[in-house]
């Protein structure tokens, strides 16, 4: 027979318990009774807690980075996000922006009267959205029209036999406003007067 302290009926032909297992439960066994089952619930809760940190940081999870509330505002007021890291790589990198615009604008405007309103250029689903500078007042004005005009044209170059073109203004409390649009084949770039 063995010299273990385990009482526990056994079978005829069970194992007996090594002597790290029999040190392991009477160690367990201390642990949980009485006040050291306190130490053991606080030291295993530290741990996991521990644990998941190191996880997160390992992970690199959100929320360290300073530059994502400005890129959520530039996404919704159509202004590029102010950021020391911004490289022409990262730019060309985001699916979205339709780097070839400006320099098709400028082609067409070299004194820079129209294209110079321009503070971005992105496609959105199957819309092009040109976010600009002008007021809500600018409505059908030329600047936006012949933005409106210029990305039809450069859409149906780049092989877009249906272009959607939106020209966005600033409004002052309620997002980008709509300056000029091609929203079908029939459309002539220009949005009906609002009442």
């Amino acid at each position: 027979m063995t010299k273990t302290s385990d009482t526990r009926p056994r079978g005829r032909h069970a194992r007996p318990q090594s002597a790290l297992a029999v040190r392991w439960n009477r160690l367990a066994g201390r642990a949980l009774r009485g006040r050291g089952r306190r130490r053991t619930v606080v030291g295993g809760v530290g741990a996991a807690s521990a644990a998941l940190i190191a996880g997160a940081v390992l992970l690199g999870l959100p929320g360290g980075d300073g530059d994502a509330p400005r890129a959520a505002v530039a996404a919704h007021t159509g202004r590029p996000a102010a950021s020391p890291s911004a490289t022409p790589e990262a730019a060309a990198e985001d699916p979205e922006e339709i780097t070839e615009a400006v320099p098709y604008f400028t082609a067409k405007d070299p004194e820079k009267k129209i294209v110079g309103h321009v503070t971005d250029v992105r496609r959105s689903g199957e819309f092009v959205r040109v976010y600009t500078d002008l007021g809500e007042d600018d409505e059908n004005s030329k600047p936006a029209v012949s933005l409106c005009e210029w990305t039809t044209q450069l859409l149906k170059d780049g092989g877009d036999e249906e272009p959607r073109v939106f020209v966005h203004g600033k409004s002052s409390d309620n997002g980008s406003v709509v300056l000029a649009n091609k929203q079908s084949d029939k459309d002539d770039c220009e949005v009906a007067e609002t009442p």
